[in-house]
């Protein structure tokens, strides 16, 4: 008898000490992230755009703002990518300096395959839209900006979803260390299907 109630307080225990720790990884979180995302514009050649040269690896920062239940995650996001430059050169010695720059506004969705275990695989999707920002400004032989051909400027906003996956590290139950990759498809622009492929590091907080 006194070995069966050791067991079982010993069992209720660990259930409550389980259960704690459980309802201590749920709640409202904030998360930021940094990384690098690389655009990839199908079909750039022969556009008129001269974006073929623009995709280079690009800083990307962002913040999230969630809520976790258990084994599933919710987001708001916001992704800061820094400008791609490039510059083309004419053969009457002009040339145009290219720019290309993107910011997403997302709604992710999470499943943590083992989120009580210190490191969880982890799958997401989102939807949501990202405002693009081409520019070319032409210049002649003399570096003089030439008049009316500043080129073709738009900040056009256009509907984006992306899926990814990664690995988080439970430091804490409330503090975790994220890192993954996405795949966003970001619509056209003119001609162009512009894609994008991201990694990234992060950190999140669960209050």
């Amino acid at each position: 008898m006194k070995k069966f109630l050791l067991a079982t307080s010993a069992l209720v225990l660990g259930l409550t000490l389980a259960t704690s720790a459980m309802a201590d990884c749920n709640g409202i979180y904030l998360g930021v992230r940094g990384g690098a995302t690389r655009h990839d514009y199908s079909k750039a050649k022969g556009s008129g755009l001269n974006m073929k040269n623009l995709d280079k690896n690009q800083l990307m920062l962002s913040g999230a703002f969630g809520f976790r239940y258990d084994y599933y995650r919710t987001e708001f996001e916001y992704v800061w990518r820094d400008k791609s430059k490039t510059k083309t050169h004419s053969a009457s010695g002009g040339h145009a300096d290219l720019s290309f720059e993107t910011q997403s506004f997302m709604w992710n969705n999470y499943i943590d395959i083992a989120p009580y275990y210190w490191i969880s695989p982890y799958a997401g999707v989102g939807l949501g839209f990202t405002k693009t920002k081409y520019t070319s400004v032409s210049y002649n032989e003399f570096g003089e900006k030439i008049d009316n051909t500043v080129g073709w400027n738009n900040n056009p906003t256009r509907f984006t979803w992306s899926v990814g996956g990664g690995l988080t590290l439970k430091v804490t139950n409330r503090f975790n260390v994220d890192a993954g990759y996405r795949y966003y498809y970001m619509g056209k622009l003119r001609n162009i299907k512009i894609h994008a492929n991201e990694v990234y590091g992060g950190v999140r907080y669960v209050f």
